[in-house]
């Protein structure tokens, strides 16, 4: 989510809601899911969020072909899923050695890879259908 919101938002933005959902979800882990609070639960949240917010600053770099095109738009979207996805799991492979606790395997990297895949196009494709819904109530309005 992060890619999609440094792709879609300004800088400030898309590191403010990257910030603000990766905050809910250590809520929701350490109060709904019981979360142990000790140290290496809270390296692990720290390393997320750090990964978080480099994958919003990476995405919101934005090239300049980004910016001629819905496709462009699209194209730089994929590639900063893909590379804000390895800078992440890269963070977590970092954590998972220091602490030898999960197993990252092939198979569970690649579900999430689709998993992360799926949900973009899913949320770019609503966010697409709203640019244009109000581009078009716009020109109506304009007309």
């Amino acid at each position: 989510m992060a890619s999609l919101a440094g792709v879609t938002l300004n800088r400030r933005q898309a590191i403010v809601s990257a910030g603000l959902i990766w905050l809910v979800n250590q809520f929701f882990g350490f109060t709904v899911r019981q979360y142990p609070l000790s140290a290496i639960s809270l390296l692990w949240g720290l390393s997320m969020g750090l990964g978080t917010i480099a994958v919003a600053l990476v995405a919101s770099i934005r090239p300049p072909f980004s910016r001629r095109s819905w496709w462009a738009q699209s194209l730089w979207l994929g590639i900063s899923l893909l590379l804000g996805f390895c800078l992440y799991q890269s963070g977590t492979l970092l954590v998972n050695q220091w602490v030898q606790m999960h197993g990252l395997t092939a198979d569970v990297f690649l579900q999430m890879l689709g998993r992360e895949v799926l949900w973009s196009i899913a949320l770019f494709a609503f966010y697409t259908a709203l640019v244009l819904s109000h581009q078009r109530n716009l020109q109506q309005t304009l007309r």
